[in-house]
């Protein structure tokens, strides 16, 4: 894997062998322009792949602050899509406040069919799920 982007909030990297990106969510807690810097990197690394496919490991990740939560879902959101990513496999965070805020943050998401979602309890079910979703879309 290649590292693309670090901070002490997010490590991004390329993994080519599986062609996607891995966004690793580290427990530390951030708001404000802290927080939606990690994000633009995320929108930022898309941009240089098209399409593309992530991994996002919010495993560690801590509770959003909800002015950044609304930030995330009509912000982010709508960026990454635009960025060109095409499927993403979340690993559920850890605990449960957490797993609120995320939910607060994806509100809308699925349903606006911007790109394709799926959630995993581990790492190894989401790259279990990538490898799948590339194999289905072998011939797109």
């Amino acid at each position: 894997m290649t590292l693309v982007y670090e901070d002490d909030l997010l490590r991004v990297y390329w993994n080519e062998q599986g062609r996607y990106f891995l966004s690793e969510w580290l427990g530390v807690f951030r708001k404000g322009a802290q927080l939606r810097r990690a994000y633009q990197a995320c929108v930022e690394a898309a941009r240089a792949r098209r399409p593309s496919v992530w991994l996002a490991d919010t495993s560690k990740i801590q509770v959003l602050d909800p002015v950044d939560a609304k930030w995330v879902a009509d912000w982010f959101w709508p960026e990454f899509a635009r960025a060109g990513v095409v499927y993403m496999a979340g690993v559920s965070p850890a605990k449960a406040v957490s797993k609120m805020s995320v939910s607060r943050a994806t509100e809308g998401l699925v349903e606006s069919g911007s790109l394709e979602i799926s959630v995993h309890a581990s790492r190894a079910e989401a790259e279990a799920a990538i490898a799948a979703w590339h194999k289905k879309h072998a011939n797109d």
